[in-house]
């Protein structure tokens, strides 16, 4: 093992990104990609005619501040923006922490936010447990996939971005 400038030992199992800088690209990049896709699979879920529980975290955001309703571009932008902080968190914050591969981060990642928003997110917005007063198993059950996609592509991506950078 090699030391890092705190002197302590790296670990020989992945380089690093050497700064906030590569850590920040990599997690624009891959948490764009997987935003991106995630917004795809809903889309699907709605062309299929499935309701999934997309849109909660705006609709408790409006029911804090008063913000009027947004437009279909509004919610798609406001959607995106909340991938990508999820993505900068991650990168910044999170996956630091988290000890295993990339699947397993993306897993752990996708699991707590996904316990906040069906158990404190969407309740507050009226919506039950997990969207079920207004969704049926189905559409609980693709939100749950859209959802880990989201985490899984961003934490796959993010470490063969920040491994190549590093």
């Amino acid at each position: 093992m090699s030391a890092g400038h705190s002197g302590y030992p790296r670990s020989p199992r992945r380089p690093r990104a050497s700064g906030g800088r590569a850590r920040t690209s990599a997690a624009l990049i891959a948490g764009t990609i997987a935003i991106l896709i995630n917004m795809a699979a809903l889309a699907l879920c709605d062309a299929a005619g499935i309701a999934t529980a997309h849109g909660g975290l705006l609709k408790l955001v409006r029911m804090l501040s008063g913000l009027p309703p947004l437009d279909t571009v509004g919610q798609q932008a406001f959607h995106f923006f909340v991938g990508i902080g999820m993505a900068l968190a991650y990168a910044h914050l999170i996956e630091p922490l988290l000890k295993g591969n990339a699947l397993a981060k993306g897993l752990i990642y996708a699991l707590a936010v996904w316990i906040m928003n069906a158990a404190i997110v969407l309740p507050l917005t009226g919506e039950g447990f997990a969207g079920a007063t207004h969704l049926d198993g189905m559409g609980i059950l693709l939100f749950a996939v859209a959802h880990t996609l989201f985490f899984v592509i961003l934490s796959a991506g993010y470490a063969r971005l920040v491994t190549r950078a590093g």
